[in-house]
């Protein structure tokens, strides 16, 4: 009998009918399963921590002579739309020595939950502690995720500090990121930090730590080898010392560290490794949608951007590449939208050939294209035409400041009418919301200059056509000055001169013009973090130990916490606000961009006498000291490009559909931890990576035509969901059930397809049930039962310590019962050593009486039942495992 490989290393056994004949899965975490599901049930967004997305890599740990767990200090759902961690995770482990795992910041719920019980943070695929790494590589984003670092790693009992690992065997831990150029107030942390482009950095760094693990070397070597590394810096080797004033003296290196460190530039984007094979994640992320690079680096210059330095020069990929990746990525993740992702995205030299081109690919299978960094004058009639023809995106421009004035001071080389004619535009194409970005308190910034962002953006709602509803929204924050720009020597507004201004534009504001605003707060503690340095590690850590958690998040962040934590250390937070000399060494001035620091300098001049500085990708080079135009340079493809096609699934809407096509699936095992609405989305993509004609609804945002009953609760599972799907042509509903089942997640899996006469229809009046309690007694449920509303079949069956077994094999009977498709449905259940009952109850439905009058059908929730049953409590409740058979 023959079997698909593919689903047999999944431990799923497919027969060549498709028909299921075994779901086993050896354990292979040492969290085992039980332990960590008893975790997931008791956390509210429990599918953030199980791993097992699409395309995990999910490698053996026995066969790694590296192993490397790819940390972001954040939220899953920020750290998932992170593109640089999916590209070294793909880097890592398309090495055949090496691994790489993912871990991000708990949410405060499984934080507490962890220490009370003791254990320690688990990597997601492979279930190990964060300690049994070789290396941590800690995403370091931005200022607002330094709690969250020493959250990950005191959940991890790995020290904070890289002096106190010298004595164990502890990971060395590594960051890199955008907030690395100045990582000073938690520089102690790390081992090493990786500046610039970690493409080739995080090779040949594992590949020392490989060669250093085969020898037994010492700590120290190790250290040492990495400080003589091209873009990595060493902390522990610069000592900082300290003038009058509080001023930073001098920053020394010593042993063998460079008096600086420049960053690593990769000089060809076209042929640099990008993942084909995304990751797809359960829950909805914040970028929820297929990014590809098409250009690194910005040189508009726009003199308070700090990512216009860091990244220089651009360097695009080429318009055929783009189209390759974007190919074969929404084959293998199933996207319903992709985004063309750089800096200045309306800059990319083919941007017209590859949108028309991306259209033809993304149009059959209604795959939007969104361009989240767009330019004013860049967005031209012809683009927004081309991403019309699947559905809106969001439509954001930045003037960044509402007076021309003051756009000249930030070289920003946009006019007020530019953006208005781009308003105009997009009110005519037929968006309805404009978002607008401002930021108050930039350089010279007068109260002018604050009205005039309200009257700039009731222009741009004047531009709405006569008769049409419209509305702008204005999002403004305050103006942080960064590291390494022009504009690092500026002061930043106080809290409350930011308060101020966001009360002067609120003040008089019209209805159809709604206004956003960054908390002062966050961007008060993220300026002092941007140019602090080290002796703020001591605020950090006294914050997060009176409990700072998560402060990039408006509901977690605490700033009384930080004001405790600097008086207690005797520092003055708003110091650091502080315009600063322009001779005063600064804490980052040993790390080199490549930007030299004069050329800033001279920016900084030019902003004042309102001197505009040209893109250099226009041929006239500045100087800025980042090309040596041998290795390093700007790469563009200037040339017209021909007609960029790619292969296209072949729309399928003249098939004489619509045909529905009923389907019952079953939820098991992880899955019962994702909800109704991202079990949809599981579908959703499943059916477009098999490629099935799925019909689409009518409008502007076109969505494909499944329908589900109703939801399951959270952490129960079922043998008998049903949903259906309208299809553009007619397919066998055997065939509808095979494509789906090799592209589904683990736990899903449809059982059954038909026809809706074949598959019935019937309103649902009983349910039926399998669970197992444990601890649990039947007598004490025997005398609760009268008490029960509604008509109630139970039957207890006392199970002793193999109760998952004999719950997977009740469950398995059941399934049988209803239909032969069927022949094994669980797999992975770890046994109880505890005893409890295994009970099999049917809950009718009863009329109940709504609070407006009105009368329903309801049917009481399984666990409520078995908890009154029993007499457990809401803790012990969730460790029932409950599945609905019927």
């Amino acid at each position: 009998m023959g079997r698909d490989r593919r689903w047999e290393e999944g431990g799923r056994e497919i027969l060549p009918d498709g028909r299921i004949l075994a779901l086993s899965m050896p354990l292979l975490y040492p969290l085992s399963a039980m332990k960590r599901d008893l975790y997931l049930s008791l956390v509210k967004k429990p599918a953030r921590y199980m791993g097992k997305e699409v395309n995990a890599a999910c490698k053996e740990w026995g066969g790694a002579d590296v192993r490397v767990a790819l940390v972001f200090p954040d939220l899953y759902e920020i750290g998932m739309s992170h593109l640089g961690l999916h590209i070294l995770y793909h880097v890592l482990n398309g090495l055949d020595w090496a691994l790489a795992d993912r871990a991000y910041c708990p949410d405060t719920d499984l934080e507490n939950l962890l220490r009370e019980r003791g254990e320690p943070l688990w990597a997601l695929e492979s279930g190990r502690p964060l300690s049994q790494f070789d290396i941590l590589g800690i995403t370091i984003p931005y200022e607002l995720c330094y709690t969250n670092i020493l959250t990950i790693l005191d959940l991890a009992s790995v020290p904070f500090l890289s002096r106190d690992r010298d004595g164990g065997e502890w990971p060395l831990v590594i960051g890199g990121g955008s907030g690395a150029f100045n990582p000073e107030p938690v520089a102690e942390v790390f081992d090493a930090i990786v500046l610039g482009d970690g493409e080739e950095a995080v090779v040949e760094i594992a590949a020392m730590v490989r060669e250093w693990k085969a020898r037994g070397g010492a700590r120290k070597e190790l250290l040492e080898a990495l400080a003589g590394t091209d873009g990595v810096y060493v902390p522990r080797y610069y000592e900082v010392s300290y003038g009058s004033g509080g001023r930073i003296a001098a920053v020394t290196p010593s042993g063998p560290a460079p008096a600086s460190v420049r960053r690593r530039i990769l000089p060809d984007l076209d042929s640099a490794p990008f993942p084909e094979k995304p990751l797809v994640p359960f829950v909805q992320t914040v970028h929820d949608r297929l990014g590809i690079e098409v250009a690194r680096g910005c040189t508009r210059g726009c003199r308070f951007c700090q990512a216009g330095i860091i990244y220089r020069p651009v360097r695009e990929r080429g318009p055929g590449r783009v189209m390759e990746l974007a190919q074969r990525c929404l084959r293998a993740t199933g996207w319903s939208e992709l985004g063309l992702l750089s800096l200045s995205t309306g800059d990319y030299s083919q941007l017209h050939a590859l949108i028309h081109g991306l259209m033809e690919l993304c149009r059959p299978g209604h795959v939007a294209l969104s361009l989240p960094s767009l330019r004013v004058g860049t967005l031209t009639k012809e683009i927004m035409a081309e991403i019309l023809k699947v559905r809106k995106t969001g439509f954001t421009l930045a003037p960044e400041a509402g007076s021309e004035r003051l756009r000249q001071v930030i070289n920003k080389g946009i006019t007020e009418e530019d953006l208005l004619e781009t308003a105009r535009d997009a009110f005519g194409a037929g968006w309805r919301n404009i978002k607008l970005y401002f930021m108050i308190g930039l350089p010279t910034e007068t109260v002018e200059d604050v009205d005039a962002i309200k009257e700039l953006a009731y222009k741009v709602l004047s531009q709405r056509p006569r008769g049409k509803r419209g509305q702008v929204t204005v999002s403004v924050g305050t103006f942080v000055p960064k590291p390494h720009t022009p504009f690092q020597w500026e002061r930043q507004l106080s809290l409350e001169e930011s308060r101020e201004r966001f009360r002067r534009l609120r003040k008089g504001l019209r209805r159809d013009i709604r206004l956003k605003w960054h908390d002062p707060g966050l961007s008060f503690m993220e300026g002092v973090f941007s140019r602090g340095d080290r002796r703020l590690f001591r605020v950090i850590r006294d914050a997060w130990e009176m409990g700072a958690r998560l402060d990039a998040w408006s509901d977690h962040f605490r700033p009384e916490l930080f004001e405790a934590a600097a008086a207690q250390a005797g520092i003055d937070l708003s110091w650091y606000l502080r315009e600063r000399e322009m001779a005063e060494p600064l804490p980052w001035d040993h790390l080199d961009t490549g930007v030299e620091k004069a050329y800033l300098a001279k920016e900084r001049q030019r902003s004042r006498s309102l001197e505009y500085t040209s893109d250099c990708r226009g041929g006239r080079c500045h100087r800025c000291g980042v090309c040596d135009f041998k290795q390093i340079r700007p790469v563009l493809f200037t040339d017209r490009a021909g007609p960029l096609a790619g292969q296209a699934r072949p729309s399928r809407e003249n098939g004489g559909g619509p045909w529905p096509c009923r389907f019952v699936f079953a939820k098991l095992n992880c899955a019962r931890f994702i909800s109704h609405l991202d079990t949809m989305r599981a579908f959703h993509r499943a059916a477009a990576r098999a490629g099935l004609p799925v019909a689409f609804s009518r409008g502007f945002h076109p969505m494909p035509r499944f329908s589900f009953g109703d939801a399951l609760p959270l952490g129960m599972e079922s043998v008998c969901e049903k949903g259906e799907v309208h299809l553009e042509s007619r397919i066998e509903p055997r065939q509808f059930l095979e494509a789906m089942n090799r592209e589904l997640p683990e736990g899903l899996c449809v059982i059954e397809a038909g026809e809706p006469r074949e598959a019935g229809e019937a309103a649902v009046s009983q349910r039926s049930y399998i669970a197992l309690v444990p601890c649990a007694d039947a007598s004490v449920a025997a005398e609760a039962l009268q008490s029960i509303g509604g008509e109630m079949s139970v039957t207890f069956r006392k199970s002793g310590s193999e109760g998952l077994v004999r719950l997977e094999e009740a469950v398995r009977e059941a399934a049988l019962r209803r239909r032969e498709e069927v022949a094994g449905l669980l797999n992975g259940w770890d046994a109880l050593e505890q005893e409890g009952e295994l009970v099999e109850f049917s809950l009718s439905s009863s009329k109940a009486r709504l609070s407006d009058g009105s009368q329903r059908e309801v049917v009481p929730r399984p666990l409520d039942v078995l908890a009154a049953l029993f007499g457990i409590g809401e803790v012990e409740g969730t460790w029932i495992r409950i599945v609905r058979v019927a």
